[in-house]
């Protein structure tokens, strides 16, 4: 009895695991392993979906430098145009060209465009400008026209009943004035060309003298190429 007790129990004892428990178990092995292969399938998916985005961003950004080569090249073509045709201007006692930091600014006295407190332009006035617009026609250079004065308050009456607001309108009436006949008469395309009027408020020489005043009664067209 006692040898058949302990040979049943030692049978007992060294059973197996239970089938079904290892079942479930790969189950859920196989499962995990699924949900990777799934996560490595849309990673791969989304590597190849980045890769083309650097592709076309690569192509964009080539197609972007050659058109910024393109208008650099342009720039340099319009720049050497203008350049070339303010060239005329040396030695004319009418016309003063100066470089700027944007492009180029051409000065023209009061003396040579009005007569005091006018804004009526006169013939060497117009003379100057069908220079001015024959020089500037070629191209798409944008060009601004400003007119500036002097210090000293508009005091004739004749003059006041004009420009009751004084310097300032008649900084933009002469503005207007050259404005109006470059795209008139020197055939300039209005759209590139804008108008201004500062009166006294940006002097290039201090108003201490009458030279210095001088100086300053004039309009200037600035001329941007690049």
């Amino acid at each position: 009895m006692l040898l058949g007790f302990l040979a049943l129990s030692l049978t007992g004892c060294q059973s197996g695991p239970d089938p079904r428990g290892m079942e479930n178990e790969n189950r859920n092995l196989h499962g995990v392993l699924e949900q990777q292969q799934q996560r490595i399938d849309d990673l791969t998916g989304e590597r190849v979906r980045l890769h083309q985005q650097v592709r076309m961003l690569e192509a964009k950004l080539e197609k972007v430098q050659s058109t910024e080569e393109v208008v650099e090249e342009a720039k340099a073509d319009i720049s050497e145009q203008v350049r070339r045709a303010l060239d005329r201007f040396k030695g004319d006692s009418d016309i003063e060209v100066e470089q700027t930091g944007s492009g180029y600014r051409l000065v023209l006295r009061e003396s040579v465009l009005f007569k005091t407190g006018l804004a009526n332009l006169t013939p060497e006035g117009r003379g100057a400008l069908v220079r001015v617009a024959a020089a500037l026609r070629q191209g798409g250079a944008r060009i601004s026209v400003e007119g500036h004065t002097d210090d000293v308050p508009v005091k004739r009456a004749e003059t006041k009943r004009r420009f009751p607001r004084g310097n300032i309108e008649l900084s933009v009436s002469r503005a207007l004035s050259v404005w109006g006949y470059l795209v008139g008469a020197g055939k300039l395309d209005r759209a590139r060309v804008s108008v201004a009027g500062f009166g006294p408020h940006r002097p290039r020489v201090p108003n201490t003298s009458e030279t210095n005043r001088w100086k300053n009664r004039r309009v200037e067209i600035l001329v941007e190429d690049r």
